[in-house]
């Protein structure tokens, strides 16, 4: 049933609302029936369309053109199209860019947010704002380790079956994606979104990002992309709306690192159990300036640094720390980095870490 049936009756002498308008350009039945009870949902009328995206640029112009990315042609695609696809659909986002920035909605997954963009009271957000946690992970010095504990953070939720991505804003780090060993991986990377205009919102991105098992992650590859600021405000919040915990690799600590770490919740600096580290991490927890933060002390204790004198030195709380793990290296190197994470001797460093952020149950 229409939700039009449920509207109130308008007032006597009030003219009545024109019904927005909505094409499809597909021959697929399953992706034509989830269209037609968006529409339903919506309140909007889809228009008989052919599949040829040349007959459809001719036909009477509707509100909204939505065109399946297996029939769309360059220079026959309406400003404002939305381009649909599906979760098999590879290079989605690349076809949108190519095609001049269009809107993107990956069905069934985002079933919502287009009835939401076709609805006439549709005003661009993606919903109320979510209760996901953003947690940044940010290394002292090069080399703490940091986008490791990231993996196994977001990983040890995941594996909790509750939803989880792990966010690389490392952008000179090569990519989050080689560290799991899954950089053949398809899926959504960062310079994809940066090719993208307007906003994307959380229904859009959550089904089109890459995944291993029940964890979903973004990262940044070695395309070489140029200097366009990467989107971390909009593209954290909108995740916050569809995971329970976001994980953040911030990188190296410095002035970039701390910006982005600003639209973290709070941040673990992470730092080796050194007298360099522990100088390191208290330059580090200057930079956050005020953004929440806490300290994780890493790796064998060489030279008597215990937590009360890296808490007084650096003035971080520690939230717990990881212990030194000799096949860790050689696990990243042959595509076990998570596996590594879910051992005895670590798992329980990890979890504890997780509860610290409340981030458990």
């Amino acid at each position: 049933m229409s939700t039009a049936a449920h509207r109130p009756a308008p007032a006597p002498g009030t003219p009545a609302a024109r019904t927005r308008t909505v094409r499809l350009v597909s021959d697929d039945p399953a992706l034509r029936a989830t269209v037609e009870r968006v529409c339903a949902a919506a309140g909007t009328e889809l228009l008989a369309g052919p599949a040829d995206p040349a007959t459809a640029a001719r036909a009477p112009l509707a509100d909204t053109d939505l065109v399946d990315v297996r029939h769309a042609v360059r220079g026959r695609v309406r400003p404002g199209t939305v381009l649909l696809g599906r979760p098999e659909d590879t290079g989605l986002w690349d076809r949108a860019a190519e095609l001049g920035g269009c809107a993107v909605a990956v069905l069934p997954d985002a079933a919502g947010w287009l009835a939401d963009l076709l609805g006439e009271g549709h005003g661009g957000g993606s919903g109320p704002g979510g209760t996901g946690r953003v947690v940044g992970l940010l290394g002292a010095v090069g080399g703490a380790g940091t986008s490791t504990l990231a993996c196994w953070l977001a990983d040890r939720a995941a594996q909790e079956e509750r939803p989880a991505v792990l966010v690389d804003a490392d952008r000179e780090g090569c990519g989050i994606d080689v560290l799991l060993g899954l950089e053949d991986r398809d899926g959504l990377r960062w310079p994809d979104l940066l090719r993208i205009a307007g906003t994307v919102h959380a229904e859009q991105l959550w089904p089109a990002m890459a995944r291993t098992g029940r964890l979903r992650w973004l990262s940044w590859d070695r395309s070489g992309a140029d200097g366009a600021a990467a989107p971390y405000g909009p593209v954290l919040e909108a995740l916050r709306r569809v995971a329970e915990l976001v994980v953040v690799d911030l990188g190296r600590a410095g002035r970039a690192a701390a910006d982005t770490a600003a639209l973290c919740d709070e941040v673990l600096v992470l730092a080796p159990r050194t007298v360099r580290g522990v100088l390191a991490a208290r330059w580090a927890a200057d930079l956050l300036e005020g953004v929440p933060a806490r300290l994780v002390p890493a790796g064998l204790n060489v030279a008597d640094v215990d937590d009360a004198l890296a808490a007084a030195t650096t003035g971080l709380s520690v939230a717990g720390s990881v212990r030194f793990h000799g096949g860790v290296p050689e696990a990243a190197e042959t595509g076990r980095l998570l596996d590594a994470g879910r051992s005895r001797r670590l798992a329980k460093d990890v979890a504890v870490l997780l509860g610290a952020v409340g981030a458990v149950r």
